[in-house]
């Protein structure tokens, strides 16, 4: 990896860990803002790996096996995420957080990143171990929490009125 590949990497895994860590605090739920930033992330590792891939990176089918793979894995890590935030009414709002166990949910997450990282250079399938490929499997972990915890919110919603 190049020095500006590795450079990149690293911004990326911070901005991640900034988005992590703000989960664990209460934030206020807007319906409009749940799927706004994991559609964000995961429009932009796509085109980082288009442009990966268009610069010389074949997409090959042994890719689309692995990338499927992690793929249903960070969705449904991401799907129990959301089952695991908390709500709380908060004035005329509801307000919402990941619960401390979350912690163990994020490191599985990391172990199926790290896990496919791992076998698709093994594999030499360089593809799935670029920035784009992080970005998309956080991107597709976040799109299926978000989708939960929006659910759960317009449930939730339905049978709270504001003092």
């Amino acid at each position: 990896m190049s020095p500006t590949g590795s450079l990149d990497t690293l911004l990326v895994v911070l901005g991640i860990l900034a988005l992590i860590i703000r989960q664990f605090f209460w934030r206020t739920a807007t319906f409009a803002g749940f799927l706004r930033t994991p559609l964000m992330i995961l429009a932009a590792g796509t085109l980082w790996m288009a442009w990966d891939a268009f610069r010389g990176e074949l997409l090959t089918s042994r890719i689309l096996e692995i990338a499927l793979a992690e793929a249903v894995l960070v969705l449904s890590t991401g799907a129990v995420m959301g089952m695991a935030t908390q709500f709380q009414p908060d004035h005329d709002h509801l307000r919402y957080r990941l619960m401390p166990a979350g912690i163990l949910l994020w490191l599985i997450f990391l172990g199926i990143r790290v896990g496919s990282f791992l076998y698709a250079d093994r594999l030499g399938v360089h593809l799935l171990d670029t920035t784009g490929a992080i970005l998309v499997s956080f991107g597709l972990n976040r799109l299926s929490n978000a989708l939960v915890i929006r659910a759960r919110y317009e449930r939730l919603r339905l049978g709270w009125s504001p003092a």
